[in-house]
This record gives structure tokens, C-alpha cells and sequence, in this order.
């Protein structure tokens, strides 16, 4: 059922923690009327200019809360396309907490979780992906992230989309032309013609698919671990990839047991970096456990970072690992860098390496390469980085299907099946473009 917008809601808008700043909004035909109230200001707020800001206190039945600016948007030029008010105080979660009930006592209703957002969807300020974006954008783990979110927001994706679903009506309008006047001296559109639109359309959608796992990514953070034998410097590495002490780093071999887990940025990208147990055929039955879960965390990398303590020779340890990674995209770590090596970039490579660097974790050389490295291995090209990119799950799953309807009408062609049938396929790829925004 449709919400009535009659009612005017109100809400913190930033996180409740001591802060400079913080923000309560008001969005509905009482914002500016309940925030004149509260905020003493040399202009009333229910007469001031869109797109203004004013200076006042906070004060009600001879309290005065706190100073404030008020930012006021009127209707349909806002946010909600309603009339909304900002208001900016200290970022004390007491002062935000009292403000919100002032409102609340003065006419607004506790807003529900996304309903300003919900308000702009149904009040056509924008369309559903442009929803979903403003969620992608507060929820976005990087820069990288956040830059896709903001150009969905923007309208490309929607743009996008909405040239694909006109290239897949245009060509059911050929078809269902075709159908209805089968009957009359009316040329009808060539198959082959048919064929080499919808190859068009289809590789319009096989393009913007692709990218959905580059977006998964700047969603969840491709996972990278590091692995290697017992005692070669993977938790030294590990807490210098992250400049702090996150693991414990002894002398003594097998001190990793567990596998631990830390967000980074490189590069702007989102990652977990992942320290597991070294790699050793071992009768404790505490270390096997970890080494157990080591492999699994292997299993489950995007890339992968071999760490090999290069002042000794590859041991049978080593080339045990090198099997255990075998086909995940790997990056070999000469760590110990600042003592005589003693192990090859070409040895590594011929253990399946992709990419060799060289390190030392006590003195912090070789971190920047290593980053580097690594998301060199990864497909996340600066090209595509600022571009368009499906990070929405469900507009993978309705691309997907689109496709698959296209994938058989394209076979319908083929086949020399009727018409109908590649139009009923065309009507169905239409429908699910049609969903994504």
C-alpha cells in the first residue's frame, strides 16, 4: 500500500557518537512550521528562501538546547521532493536525542529506516537502482566503492539499461510488426537482421555483466591470504601490510594457529587480508587444526601472497606450498630481503608465481610493490575503476536473466522457430531491464 505523505517524519541523520557535528531531518508539509518553532532565528523559517541556511538556538519552554544552522529546501526541489529542514547542532547524542523528541512533540513521526530515501523513490526525485545507490554509497567500503555508487546514483546505470531495453524494443516491435501484417503486401524484416540486433543487444548486456564481479568486489572486498611454511615471516608481513602489531610474531615456528582477518584499502579497492598457520605436515594436533583451516582460507582467496624466507633454500615445505595454491593467482614474497638470498625470482616462477617481489618486513621495503603486485593480479583495471559497475546483487541476477532470454530467442532465430516464440523471449529479457530500475 502506498504511505500517505500527509504526515512529516523526522530523524538523526548521522551516527550517534560524541561528534563536531551532527544533523536531525524533517521532511513533509509540517518540517518548516515545527522547525521555526525550535530554532530561534532572525528570519522565521517558515518564510525563508529555498536553499538557505540559518544561524539560530534551540530553544522550547525556556530551554535552550544548543546553537544550530538550519538548511531549508522546499518542495519539489529537495531531497524527498517534500519540504525538508536540516538541522545541524553539536554531535552530542544527548543534544541529538532531545531535538528529535522536541520534534516528535511538535507534530513529526520517527521516520522509518530508509523512509526519506523511500519518500524521493515514490515522490520520482529517482528511480529504484538511484535508491539502491544511496544505500551502495553510505554503505561503501572504499573510495573505489563509493565512486560506483555515486555514478548509479547519478542516473548511468539507469541510462544504460534504459538503451538496452529500447534496442530490445525496438526489435519486438520489428517482430510483432512482421506478426500483424503477415497477411498484406508489407515487407517483412529479414531474420538476419533480426540476428545482428539481437547479437547487438546481447553483447550491450554480456558487456554490463561483466563488470559484476569487479562490483562484487568493491561490495565485499576480494579476499587475499597469505601463505607460506612455518616461520618464514608471513605474521611479520601481514602486520606490516597493515602497520600495526595484529599478529603475534615469535621465533618459534607454527605460532600462527588461526587464521586472522583485517579490512585494508590498496589503491582505493577493498580487501581482507588474511594471515593463516604455515604449511607443514605436523603431529600437533592443535597446529594441524590450523593448518586444516589454512587451506580452507586458500581455497576461498582471490589471490594469493607466498611468502618464502629467501635467505634459505627452497625446502620441501616450500614447493608443498607452492602444490596446496596451485592455479590461484600468486604473488611470491622474498621476504627477509635484507639478508643474502639465496632463492630466485626464476625458481618461484617455475612453481607458478605470477608476480615476484622482494621484501623485508623489519624494514618495511618491498610493501608498496607488494600491493601493487597483487592488484595487478586482480581484474580491477584503472579503466573500468571509476566507471559503471554492477556492485548490486540484484541487478546481476535480473542481467543474468535478461540474458538468458536472449540467449533464446537468439536460439528460437537459429532454429527457425515461429515468430512468436523470439517475441515472447524479447518480451520476457524487456520485462527484467525493466525491473533494475
Amino acid at each position: 500500500m502506498r504511505p500517505a505523505f500527509d504526515d512529516t517524519i523526522a530523524a538523526i541523520a548521522t551516527p550517534l557518537g560524541e561528534a563536531g557535528l551532527g544533523v536531525v531531518r524533517l521532511s513533509g508539509p509540517l518540517s518548516l512550521a515545527i522547525a521555526s518553532r525550535l530554532l530561534q532565528t532572525s528570519q522565521p523559517l517558515t518564510e525563508a528562501p529555498p536553499h538557505t541556511l540559518h544561524h539560530g538556538w534551540l530553544i522550547r519552554s525556556g530551554t535552550r538546547l544548543d546553537e544550530a544552522v538550519a538548511g531549508v529546501f522546499r518542495a519539489p526541489a529537495s531531497y524527498t521532493g517534500q519540504d525538508v529542514v536540516e538541522i545541524s547542532c553539536h554531535g552530542s547524542p544527548a543534544v541529538l536525542k532531545e531535538l528529535l523528541r522536541w520534534c516528535l512533540e511538535e507534530g513529526a513521526r520517527l521516520a522509518r529506516p530508509g523512509e526519506f530515501t523511500e519518500r524521493a523513490f515514490l515522490n520520482g526525485k529517482m528511480d529504484l537502482s538511484q535508491a539502491e545507490a544511496v544505500a551502495q554509497l553510505i554503505g561503501a567500503r572504499s573510495a573505489r566503492a563509493a565512486a560506483a555508487a555515486t555514478e548509479q546514483l547519478l542516473g548511468g546505470l539507469s541510462a544504460r539499461v534504459a538503451a538496452i531495453k529500447r534496442g530490445v524494443i525496438g526489435l519486438l516491435s520489428e517482430i510483432e510488426a512482421n506478426l500483424d501484417f503477415a497477411e498484406e503486401d508489407v515487407p517483412n524484416v529479414p531474420r538476419q537482421k533480426m540476428k545482428d540486433s539481437l547479437a547487438r543487444i546481447s553483447g550491450d548486456v554480456r558487456d554490463l555483466l561483466a563488470t559484476a564481479v569487479r562490483g562484487r568486489w568493491l561490495r565485499e572486498g576480494a579476499r587475499v591470504v597469505l601463505a607460506g611454511r612455518p616461520n618464514v615471516g608471513k605474521s611479520s608481513l601481514f602486520n606490516a601490510l597493515l602497520a600495526e602489531e595484529r599478529a603475534i610474531v615469535t621465533d618459534v615456528p607454527g605460532t600462527t594457529r588461526d587464521t586472522l582477518e583485517e579490512r585494508v584499502q590498496w589503491g582505493g579497492y577493498p580487501l581482507t587480508l588474511t594471515d593463516t598457520a604455515g604449511l607443514r605436515d605436523t603431529a600437533d594436533a592443535v597446529e594441524a587444526a590450523g593448518t586444516e583451516r589454512a587451506r580452507r582460507a586458500h581455497g576461498g582467496a582471490e589471490a594469493v601472497i607466498w611468502v618464502i624466507d629467501a635467505s634459505e633454500p627452497l625446502s620441501a615445505d616450500d614447493r608443498r606450498v607452492a602444490e596446496v595454491i596451485a592455479g590461484k593467482p600468486a604473488i611470491a614474497a622474498l621476504n627477509k630481503s635484507d639478508r643474502d638470498q639465496r632463492v630466485t625470482a626464476a625458481e618461484v616462477r617455475s612453481l607458478g608465481a605470477r608476480a615476484v617481489v622482494s621484501t623485508s618486513a623489519m624494514q618495511g621495503s618491498g610493501l608498496t610493490e607488494l600491493r601493487e603486485a597483487v592488484l595487478s593480479l586482480l581484474p580491477i583495471d584503472a579503466a573500468g575503476a571509476t566507471g559503471l559497475v554492477i556492485a548490486n546483487e540484484r541487478h546481476a541476477e535480473r542481467l543474468e536473466s535478461a540474458e538468458q532470454h536472449l540467449v533464446a530467442a537468439a536460439r528460437a532465430l537459429e532454429s527457425g522457430k515461429s515468430e512468436e516464440a523470439v517475441a515472447s523471449d524479447l518480451r520476457a529479457a524487456a520485462g527484467e531491464l525493466g525491473a533494475i530500475t
